[in-house]
């Protein structure tokens, strides 16, 4: 069976329960000091860094959101 490609060029921000999935199928977690619960990766397929962010409380719930960085 052939790995899966990241699709990085298919969304810039992903939120919900795919967010894990996501991070735990193509993202390495990377070392750098930001605020609190912001974390960046990069994908292991493509170099592309990634920021989990904490969830909005008015828009987004309790769910983190990932977003591409360019």
């Amino acid at each position: 069976m052939t790995q899966p490609k990241c699709s990085y060029t298919s969304f810039e921000e992903l939120a919900g329960a795919s967010v894990p999935a996501y991070t735990a199928m193509f993202l390495d977690e990377l070392n750098y000091q930001l605020q609190a619960d912001v974390k960046r990766y990069r994908c292991r397929e493509c170099g592309r860094e990634w920021e989990k962010r904490p969830p909005e409380i008015k828009s987004e719930g309790t769910r983190p959101t990932l977003v591409r960085i360019d």
